[in-house]
Parts: structure tokens; sequence; C-alpha cells
């Protein structure tokens, strides 16, 4: 079996989040208020240089993205999307390794962009919604590589087929204040093969490339 490579996730899914509240010089001299009110916000106290403080996070459905993609019988990469996602984020802001996320998909939000190849994919011949109409993802590690990326490990489970995936993931930005939020990116590949999805292989490439990216705040 084709091993998992490791390509994005999450300081998601937790990372050390930093802060990005400087600006330079000239926009200091330029907004000398703003600059002084900036300084005061670098960081809460329990947020510890993260830019948000700890706690539950619900990703925004109106701004999260879980794509993928895979080579057509060596023409094209199709670009596919699910549109019906549920997400929450566990920050620990002291010690972001500590951080979980946990997401579930409606499987049957699978979008193609063509309505014939939806009702194909949603068919027993490949992600069978009828029986299996949830799609879910569970961290069980995230270990930090530098203040903004890292990498995450976790259990997917498709049509009842559970298996390891890593996540390599990056710190888009945070947002503190009355709504605190953290944005994050996450990349990763999976053989589809392993979840009982491998018509057609070879003509259509086993290897399926993931592309996460969500918006989180705080309850």
């Amino acid at each position: 079996m084709k091993k998992l490579q490791k390509i994005m996730t999450s300081v998601v899914f937790g990372a050390g989040l930093v802060g990005i509240y400087a600006c330079s010089p000239n926009e200091a001299k330029a907004h000398p208020g703003e600059h002084e009110e900036m300084k005061t916000k670098i960081v809460p106290k329990d947020v510890n240089a993260l830019g948000a403080p700890s706690g539950t996070y619900v990703m925004d459905k109106t701004h999260g993205y879980v794509t993928f993609s895979y080579l057509h019988k060596g023409m094209s990469n199709p670009q596919l999307r699910f549109r019906d996602i549920d997400a929450t984020l566990e920050l620990d802001a002291k010690n972001p390794t500590k951080s979980q996320v946990n997401v579930t998909i409606n499987a049957g939000s699978i979008d193609s962009g063509v309505d014939e190849f939806d009702k194909h994919l949603n068919g027993d011949g490949f992600f069978n919604t009828a029986e299996h109409a949830t799609i879910s993802f569970k961290s069980t590690s995230f270990t930090q590589a530098t203040p903004k990326t890292g990498v995450m490990h976790g259990e997917l489970t498709i049509m009842g087929h559970t298996k390891p995936l890593v996540l390599d993931v990056v710190l888009i930005g945070t947002k503190d204040g009355k709504k605190p939020g953290v944005g994050i990116e996450a990349r990763g590949t999976l053989l589809r093969s392993d979840f009982g999805l491998g018509k057609y292989v070879p003509h259509v490439g086993d290897e399926v490339t993931l592309l996460i990216s969500a918006e989180f705040y705080k309850k």
C-alpha cells in the first residue's frame, strides 16, 4: 500500500498560532493612533502568542472548504468538493499540540460541477451515500513544526473504512476581539482504494489530493 504522504492540516487544528498585529515603520507613522492600539492587543492573557484564546471553535459553514482531486486517465485533474461540512476545533492556546479537531461531512453533498456525475458518485459504485451518509475525521495528535505550521495525524472514515490520515497544516490568520477566530489550511493525500473506492484504478488515479481551508470562530 502506498504510504500516505505528509502534505499539509492544521495549526487547526492546533498550531502555535501567532497573532499578526505588527505594521511597518511607515504604516506606524501614517496611523500612529492605530499602531498604539495594536500594540495593546498583542496577546490576551491565555493566548500565549497565539492571537486567539483557548476554547471551542466552530467552523463557519459559509467559509469552510474541503476539495479533492485525482488524475483522470492521464488527461486532467478534476476538482471536486463537499458542500455540507461541520467541524469543531478544541483549541489549547497555551499548548497547541493538545488541540483537537473533529469533522463531519455529508457525503451526499459531493459536488463535481456536473449533476449527472454527482448522481454517479452517490451511487453504490462509489460513495454509496444511501448506506454511508457521512464521512468523518478525528484528530489523534498534532506536532508543531514552526509557529505557524505543523503536522496533524488523525483517523478518516469513509464508507465504514477507517484509516490513518496525515495532514500538513498552516495557520492562515487569527482574530481576537468579541468573536475570536482561527483560519487554517491543510493538505494531505490518500489512496481511495483504501476506502472501498477503487473503481477504475489504475485508469483513474488511485491517489487523491486533499485541500482544506476553513475559518473557525469561538462559541
